[in-house]
């Protein structure tokens, strides 16, 4: 099943008085349960490409389509949907809601899904009990109750990593979801994430991490905002 398409994407941006192409002409197709990377050097655009697909930016040419829904018509309401049904983010700047705890940061995507505070006691103490179980497998089971200004970096990572885990969504778009853990913690997440992964999570990594890399399924080399290689591997 293809989860996503991109077909002759590309996307722009002005810095001063010169217009800069971040991506040229991509062409991909991202099937469901691949555990795909994307490498290349600072500039090569791979954020840029995590944060078309995550329907977070758009494209100056070309068309995206994520479970077969193009995005180019939607509204901005729309795409946010498709962001909640079938998209789970981990990125560095972690995202968090400073006025939540560690457990309410994470179930607080799971609220959206079931109307919030109008939800009935039944699903929010279903959805508590997803949060709390996406904390302790990220193994911050004893920081619930803390504010992300209470958190190390590290744990406002592993933070951003159990919210996007907790909906189980369809694809999870991670850009160097492990560059604030030790390399221990690191390990763990990689490990846990591999294990979603064989429960049918279709994974895109943005990395510069040997062991990041060592565990694709498929690995795509951009270089000035073009495909430089695509390589389907045996991961580790």
């Amino acid at each position: 099943m293809k989860l996503v398409n991109l077909a002759k994407v590309s996307r722009y941006f002005t810095l001063g008085q010169n217009r800069v192409c971040a991506l040229k002409q991509i062409d991909l197709q991202v099937n469901k349960g691949e555990f795909l990377v994307l490498k290349g050097a600072s500039g090569s655009g791979k954020s840029t490409l995590l944060n078309l697909i995550g329907a977070m930016d758009e494209v100056d040419e070309g068309e995206i389509a994520i479970a077969g829904k193009a995005l180019g018509p939607m509204s901005d309401r729309q795409k946010s949907h498709v962001r909640r049904d079938h998209i789970g983010f981990i990125f560095q700047s972690f995202n968090l809601l400073p006025v939540l705890t560690a457990l309410e940061n994470v179930q607080y995507p799971l609220s959206l899904r079931t109307g919030g505070k109008a939800a009935g006691a039944s699903s929010h103490k279903e959805n508590k009990a997803k949060a709390l179980a996406a904390l302790e497998r990220v193994g911050l089971a004893d920081f619930v109750n803390h504010k992300p200004n209470q958190l190390s970096g590290g744990q406002m990572q592993r933070v951003a990593i159990a919210r996007a885990l907790v909906t189980e969504p369809d694809i999870i778009l991670a850009d160097e979801p492990t560059a604030n853990l030790d390399s221990e913690n690191a390990q763990s997440i990689m490990a846990l994430m591999k294990q979603l992964n064989r429960q049918g999570i279709t994974f895109i990594f943005a990395t510069h991490h040997d062991y990041v890399l060592e565990q694709a399924s498929r690995v795509i080399e951009l270089r000035d905002g073009c495909i430089l290689q695509d390589k389907q591997r045996v991961a580790a």
